[in-house]
């Protein structure tokens, strides 16, 4: 992403970690363009309420996969709430570890995988 998007995008409240989850969520949507929502701060992270629509599905329409690769290579914690009819909340945070306390890393999406097919919990 260029400066020119920093400039229009970022919000001032904005750190560098929620920064860090509203590229990813500009990703997600292919672009801070198509983003149908308003940003807002969640303590550390960002969160969006955004239209139920297609994109949160496995395959088909691919964005919750996407979304689930994008949080692991980028160390985001992602999560999907309700936020009223036809309408999902995501939830972003950044971790800075792999290893250590739930509260604070994320895995690989490597390990989450082996972890999940071993019979435990991904995280």
């Amino acid at each position: 992403m260029s400066e020119d998007h920093d400039l229009f995008y970022r919000e001032p409240w904005m750190s560098d970690d929620q920064w860090c989850c509203a590229k990813m969520l500009a990703d997600l949507f292919y672009g801070f363009h198509h983003i149908d929502g308003k940003i807002k701060p969640d303590r550390h992270g960002i969160k969006i309420g955004v239209p139920e629509g297609n994109w949160a599905m496995s395959y088909d329409y691919d964005g919750l996969t996407r979304a689930v690769v994008m949080a692991h290579d980028r160390s985001i914690r992602f999560r999907i709430s309700p936020a009223g009819v036809d309408r999902l909340k995501l939830h972003f945070e950044k971790r800075h570890h792999r290893d250590g306390k739930m509260t604070e890393s994320h895995p690989t999406i490597e390990d989450a995988i082996t972890r999940i097919r071993n019979g435990r919990e991904a995280a």
